[in-house]
């Protein structure tokens, strides 16, 4: 049995343009899927869906607010009486430092630094003065110096 040699030429270079062809499938295969992996192309191509999707996604992980509940006094009393709940109310006035006093606080320490600064002043002018008492010196072994 010998084979004719113009059929399998003919195999042959259909078999060569078949895998020519794969490697190209091949590769364009690959470019789609670097491209489906790809979520700038999704922007790229196809905008508004995504701002539709990102909205959508937000929509759904954000949580949405909670009913508010708004019980009138017999209601709280009623709760109260029943869990046996103790309300303290404080006087709002007592809860923090009003203006005028913030402002008397500080007025009062800016007289306190300005007189303090005056005090200071008028000791430094006594002491510099001829006459004045000069606090004793050190000569180096800890006694005194004697000026003679």
């Amino acid at each position: 049995m010998t084979a004719d040699p113009t059929t399998a030429e003919a195999i042959q270079q259909q078999m060569r343009q078949v895998r020519a062809e794969m490697r190209e499938d091949v590769q364009v295969m690959v470019e789609n899927a670097r491209d489906m992996s790809d979520w700038t192309w999704y922007v790229r191509t196809y905008p508004w869906v995504c701002v539709g999707a990102a909205a959508a996604v937000g929509f759904l992980v954000i949580p949405s607010r909670s009913p508010q509940m708004k019980p009138d006094t017999k209601d709280l009393l009623e709760l109260a009486k029943r869990e046996k709940i103790v309300v303290k109310v404080e006087d709002p006035k007592s809860a923090g430092p009003s203006l005028l006093g913030t402002l008397l606080r500080m007025a009062a320490g800016s007289l306190l630094q300005g007189g303090l600064a005056i005090v200071t002043q008028q000791i430094d002018q006594y002491l510099k003065r001829p006459g004045a008492p000069r606090a004793p010196s050190s000569n180096g072994n800890g006694q005194g110096a004697h000026h003679g």
